[in-house]
């Protein structure tokens, strides 16, 4: 079994970015994945970090189970002081709990959890923000196989009021399994479609998005019934030619309604599985054939990687 791929490891290219695979990524195969729509309890850890766990549990035969962002926690922080009393270290007491149900299940896991960070740990941090100068805070998702944490990815787009709480991350994760190559996003990030094509062009497979969609500028508009969120990850999967599982979460936290609708789709765009039901919790399941995404080839003259002009895009 195959670790997170890192841009700092003794084989790594010198000019590969932070998080990044420099080799060629290993066989893919098919894989049973699996987005879980749950409904956090704000501020009750203990209650959603085990129900979680009996989620996976739930579905012991999947590859992938991907859980919402910030799922053991809530989303809606009024204080920094309800912030440090949820967030916890990359090896803190959801890593064991995920740790243990992965090797319980052979069973790979991507959710979200406040991460606390002891600032001598991360010197590079900065955030302008009311928080604790000695602690830094980020939106992070644990990756976690049978063997332990393999890597966590902090999110690169905060979005509105996340930026008074955390931290925004600085690395591009790419993570190798024994199904594929997998890339980790978190909610906002899909409206950047530059995170994709890099993650693309580093050899990914299956993109795993925990998320919590809110209702965007134009309230309530659903294209086609489907939230924003969805067409995103629709485009992003048909540019790119990657799969792309969304696990949202439901109902109402503090006056703010989430869009539920988690959804699996395939390298065409094409939905395998969902979009989910706004309200309620629910687990989607699809059998990814993950040898697809390395099919760039759109007709003889096209590539979804190759036709790229990058020397012409001013970003």
């Amino acid at each position: 079994m195959t670790n997170a791929s890192s841009g700092s490891g003794s084989g790594a290219d010198p000019d590969t970015k932070p998080g990044l695979a420099a080799d060629e990524p290993a066989a893919a195969t098919d894989a049973q994945i699996v987005v879980a729509q749950t409904r956090p309890v704000f501020g009750e850890i203990e209650r959603n970090r085990e129900h979680t766990v009996t989620v996976v549990r739930e579905h012991a035969d999947a590859d992938l189970i991907v859980l919402p962002e910030l799922a053991t926690s809530g989303y809606v922080f009024e204080s920094e002081a309800e912030l440090a009393a949820m967030a916890e270290p990359r090896d803190g007491e959801t890593a064991d709990a995920w740790t243990a149900v992965a090797a319980e299940t052979d069973t790979w896991i991507v959710g979200g959890f406040p991460e606390a960070v002891e600032a001598d740990e991360d010197v590079d941090a900065d955030i302008d923000t009311d928080t604790n100068t000695d602690v830094q805070y980020y939106n992070s998702a644990l990756v976690v196989s049978p063997d332990g944490v393999e890597t966590v990815y902090r999110k690169l787009h905060l979005w509105n009021e996340e930026h008074r709480w955390f931290t925004a991350g600085d690395e591009v994760t790419v993570v190798d399994t024994p199904f594929g190559r997998l890339g980790v996003q978190i909610c906002n990030d899909l409206w950047f479609p530059e995170l994709t094509v890099t993650q693309a062009k580093a050899g990914v497979d299956l993109v795993a998005v925990p998320t919590n969609w809110v209702p965007g500028p134009a309230d309530g508009t659903r294209p086609g019934g489907w939230t924003i969120g969805a067409h995103q990850a629709l485009a992003h999967a048909n540019a790119n030619r990657v799969f792309v599982a969304c696990a949202d979460r439901a109902g109402t936290e503090r006056g703010v309604m989430f869009e539920g609708q988690s959804v699996i789709l395939d390298p065409n765009g094409l939905p395998l599985a969902g979009p989910a039901p706004v309200d309620g919790e629910h687990a989607l399941t699809a059998t990814c054939t993950l040898t697809r995404a390395r099919k760039k080839e759109l007709t003889p003259y096209d590539d979804a990687l190759a036709s790229r002009r990058p020397e012409h895009y001013d970003c």
